[in-house]
């Protein structure tokens, strides 16, 4: 499987997306930011409807609007029965992963795959920086880190061979919070956004990310070289690099991981990517894991600006 062959293309102008063929739906999840109202507003489709949070409440923006509040941190049930009801087949989807919560994202994927959809348009909108640079918040409130619904593999009674691969962001706290849960991995590797989506932001999360140097406790950060590297922007450059750092480290040591951990703390693209090879690799036949540690808050309104908007063009299996 070469992930790099799949589609994306990018618009340094919003206003380019009314120029796209209309979808029969567009879905989205809301926050109080431009980088997901704004794009929002230029696609063309049927049908837009919004997913939203209690903790978010309801905004004069979705006055009117087709919405489907969403009651809890984990409100599975509610989010599936949506996606039931829209009778996906058939139809032209974009989703905007911009203001999803990450677990969301992923168990979208995982149903996309459920309902027999083999292609769909995922677009994701940059910022232009993050507000407090290396110091962004993200989360607050750690609760426990778990799989997440619906991308889970098989288990397996052997551990002497685990990989964790964490996907590394800003939140070192929870980068951490990752690698102490999983301290049974025998190998630990961190995946970086380079190039960045915008210049100075590969230093900050090097920055950051050297902040869980103890809890990592690996050669991450004496040896950067083994770590691995994919735009911050390119989910299928970061589902094939994933994809070839796992066969050369099997062939090197002719011995196949007992488990492998995916923990998607950085980007939605690297997200996306991580559901890819999930997908992809029929994790749910394997000992494939997709992990995240979850929170009480999480911390959205904390980037200024629009630099990009990304679309990829999503194949899955079926």
């Amino acid at each position: 499987m070469n992930y790099s062959y799949f589609y994306k293309s990018n618009y340094k102008n919003v206003a380019e997306l009314k120029l796209l063929p209309k979808y029969n739906l567009f879905i989205s999840s809301y926050v109080n930011s431009h980088r997901v109202i704004e794009p929002s507003e230029h696609i063309p489709a049927d049908r837009k409807v919004w997913f939203f949070s209690a903790e978010d409440g309801p905004d004069l923006f979705l006055f009117g609007k087709e919405k489907i509040k969403i009651s809890a941190n984990e409100d599975y049930a509610t989010f599936m029965q949506a996606l039931k009801d829209f009778k996906l087949i058939g139809k032209r989807i974009c989703v905007d992963a911009t203001g999803f919560k990450i677990p969301y994202l992923m168990y979208l994927m995982r149903c996309m795959v459920a309902f027999k959809i083999k292609k769909f348009d995922i677009i994701y909108t940059e910022p232009t920086l993050y507000r407090e640079a290396e110091n962004t918040r993200f989360s607050d409130i750690f609760n426990e880190v778990k799989l997440i619904e619906g991308m889970k593999g098989l288990n397996t009674s052997r551990n002497d061979n685990d990989l964790l691969i964490i996907a590394a962001g800003y939140d070192h706290s929870r980068i951490a919070d990752v690698a102490n849960d999983r301290k049974s991995c025998k190998k630990k590797v961190l995946l970086f956004g380079f190039p960045a989506v915008s210049p100075g932001m590969f230093q900050e999360n090097i920055l950051r990310a050297y902040k869980a140097e103890e809890a990592i406790a690996t050669e991450c950060f004496k040896d950067m070289d083994s770590n691995i590297y994919a735009p911050a922007y390119d989910p299928f450059v970061t589902a094939q690099a994933i994809n070839e750092y796992i066969q050369r480290q099997q062939n090197s040591s002719h011995k196949n991981f007992t488990s492998i951990y995916l923990a998607p703390l950085s980007t939605k693209p690297h997200a996306i990517g991580m559901a890819l090879y999930f997908l992809w690799e029929l994790g749910w036949e394997k000992s494939i894991n997709l992990i995240y540690p979850f929170c009480q808050q999480y911390i959205v309104d904390n980037s200024d600006g629009i630099a990009r908007v990304w679309r990829y063009e999503i194949e899955l299996p079926t």
